[in-house]
């Protein structure tokens, strides 16, 4: 069973979202605390929203982001990602990646050209009983496991569950040298997960580009939250996200390029001894951000859900879970979600590329 994380809004960070009927947009980012710097902190005491990373440099960019992948969601999403030309950020969850289809998603991913952080979750999910010494290697082992298929360290990080008041991991996290990722903007993709729904994503993106322009008269920036998991909406809203992006004059970016950061990468898992980039980092030839109308929504409503994949086709057995609303805009774990034949016809081509 795959227990996923609740979204994070954190008890750490100001009251960023009443869940509502219709959801209330985040503060404007006029009022949004300072961006974490990327670099290390001396920082013991407490951590405070103002230590998380939670809006870009310059105006009119933004920067989507999806945590506790990958799942059966994701093949999609980088199909729509690739239609528009757009780039984003992937938070893995490195338990997943023992099975190799999920392994396959993520190379695939990296190698489509977007930033690869990643989602650590304590064993737990307390630091209690643990030595700094055990944590730093519990971290350490994830990354690793990122490391492995893709060849560099993840060094943005989101710290799954979102009651999470552990100062000492989070202090452990900084000293190492990992990016602390927040947000000024949640899609709502946990509370749109249905077919139905899940357009009414892109009406989030909306209401903040035109509430922002209405009482500021310009653009702001915005690190947006969202979750690769089948059982949320943001695949299927994505092709319509893109385009409210377009028609809103936003440029679409990846992390590294929301804070002009050309080595998005660590050294090392463990020992804060500075960063790399690689072919696709910010500055470098192969980078791209921006992105362009999608004209064709690949999403098939019969499927149901805000997943992707259709059928019964069983996969590696690993049982991944996907996430539902409790009707408090947390979080929970649900069982008995399943690889669809679809999902594995993408994912098949992407690890014969891998193995082979």
């Amino acid at each position: 069973m795959r227990f996923t994380g609740t979204a994070i809004l954190s008890a750490l960070a100001i009251p960023l979202i009443a869940h509502a009927a219709a959801p209330t947009p985040a503060p404007s980012p006029a009022s949004a605390p300072a961006p974490a710097t990327a670099g290390p902190s001396t920082n013991t005491g407490p951590v405070t929203w103002a230590d998380f990373l939670t809006s870009c440099q310059t105006a009119g960019q933004i920067a989507l982001t999806y945590s506790e992948g990958p799942s059966e969601a994701t093949m999609e999403m980088l199909e729509t990602l690739k239609e528009g030309h757009a780039k984003v950020t992937f938070f893995t969850n490195a338990t997943w990646l023992q099975y190799m289809q999920y392994a396959g998603v993520t190379r695939h991913a990296y190698l489509d050209g977007h930033l690869i952080g990643m989602t650590y979750r304590l064993p737990s999910d307390t630091s209690a009983g643990r030595t700094d010494a055990e944590l730093k290697e519990d971290i350490a082992r994830a990354s690793r496991t990122i490391q492995d298929l893709i060849g560099v360290y993840p060094k943005y990080m989101k710290i799954h569950e979102s009651n999470l008041k552990d100062a000492r991991l989070l202090n452990l996290v900084k000293s190492m040298g990992y990016t602390l990722v927040g947000f000024n903007l949640d899609e709502y993709d946990y509370k749109y997960n249905t077919a139905a729904t899940s357009s009414q994503i892109a009406e989030v993106y909306n209401a903040m580009f035109s509430k922002q322009n209405e009482a500021y008269g310009r653009k702001a920036s915005y690190i947006v939250t969202g979750y690769d998991v089948p059982s949320t909406g943001a695949a299927a809203g994505l092709p319509k996200v893109i385009n409210t992006i377009v028609a809103h004059g936003y440029d679409m970016v990846r992390l590294d390029g929301c804070t002009n950061d050309k080595t998005p990468y660590k050294k090392d898992p463990i020992l804060n001894n500075g960063f790399v980039g690689d072919a696709k980092s910010f500055g470098a030839l192969e980078y791209k951000h921006g992105q362009t109308q999608v004209k064709a929504v690949t999403y098939n409503p019969a499927n149901g859900g805000g997943g992707s994949g259709s059928g019964s086709g069983s996969g590696s057995g690993s049982g991944r879970a996907g996430k539902s609303a409790d009707g408090k805009g947390s979080l929970k774990t649900s069982a008995g979600s399943r690889i669809g034949v679809a999902v594995i016809t993408l994912v098949v081509p992407a690890l014969l590329a891998f193995l082979l």
